[in-house]
């Protein structure tokens, strides 16, 4: 069984999907990690905002350096980056490929409030690089992230593959899950689908519905969390550091058991047949 997950950035994945990747890992699953946005651009260096997204700097006026003198530049960052991600997947045993496109940072969004808005109307999403990777990859499981809080590159890491699936006659949409954006989905406590924008599955065809599906992380969460440690360079951005992480790792896992009635877990929404719909369109028939 060959799984994929779709990846905006370096860290997405482990950090929405760790547990599952853990308990496919145990079953001795195939797994590839495809992360979208993980290039760097033609930028000289980095503005101060730009090491504050990425992680590589404390404050937008402050000129120091966590790693030190001198300032990496972008490509050093994301080089850094990808080798985090990398280093990930070996500790799950994924395999893992990079499209490369630029953050967002690189691609002209400044700012907190453009960073989680919409996409500029002069950025095309990835359509044809996901196109081309998933057919080389061929899924017997594909997982897409849902876009939950609205990151640019979220968004359109969802848009391209939405239009994947919509293409006639595509094999993936049936074999396809969404799965919850960490930590957005915490700090949005979200809760069910209708917290979605409208925009994020109105392409959905009609014939298909999203069902939840859990899969409880108990036994393997704390195998998550050391996978996540991985991404040293993100713990403070994200978390304020490692204790601060564990936390919020554990408490929404605890969170989402409880939408379940079940114990710790990651929530999925697997697409399957609208059989409400075939009904209706047998009694017209």
């Amino acid at each position: 069984m060959k799984h994929v997950f779709v990846s905006p950035h370096p860290d997405d994945v482990a950090l929405s999907c760790g547990g599952l990747l853990e308990s496919l890992r145990d079953r001795g699953d195939d797994v590839t990690i495809l992360t979208v946005f993980s290039g760097a651009g033609e930028l000289p260096q980095l503005t101060p905002f730009q090491r504050l997204a990425l992680g590589f700097g404390c404050h937008e006026s402050d000129e120091s350096e966590a790693f030190g003198p001198p300032i990496p530049t972008p490509v050093e960052v994301m080089t850094i980056r990808r080798a985090e991600d990398a280093a990930y997947a070996h500790f799950v045993g994924a395999s893992i490929v990079f499209v490369n496109r630029p953050d967002a940072v690189f691609r002209d969004y400044q700012g907190d409030a453009q960073l989680m808005g919409k996409p500029h109307s002069d950025d095309p999403s990835p359509v044809e690089e996901l196109r081309g990777a998933l057919a080389e990859l061929e899924p017997d499981r594909l997982y897409l992230p849902l876009a939950i809080g609205g990151h640019v590159d979220h968004r359109q890491t969802h848009r391209a593959a939405m239009e994947v699936l919509a293409a006639p006659g595509s094999p993936l949409l049936g074999c396809t899950a969404f799965y919850e954006d960490f930590p957005y989905a915490a700090l949005n406590d979200f809760q069910g689908l209708d917290q979605l924008d409208p925009e994020t599955l109105a392409n959905l065809r009609a014939d298909v519905v999203l069902e939840s599906e859990y899969c409880e992380i108990r036994g393997v969460i704390d195998r998550k969390l050391g996978g996540l440690r991985s991404y040293e360079s993100q713990m403070g951005r994200l978390f304020g550091g490692d204790s601060p992480m564990d936390t919020a790792v554990r408490e929404r896992a605890a969170r989402v058991g409880e939408f379940g009635g079940r114990g710790p877990a990651e929530r999925y929404w697997r697409v399957t047949p609208n059989l409400g719909l075939g009904l209706l369109l047998v009694s017209a028939e």
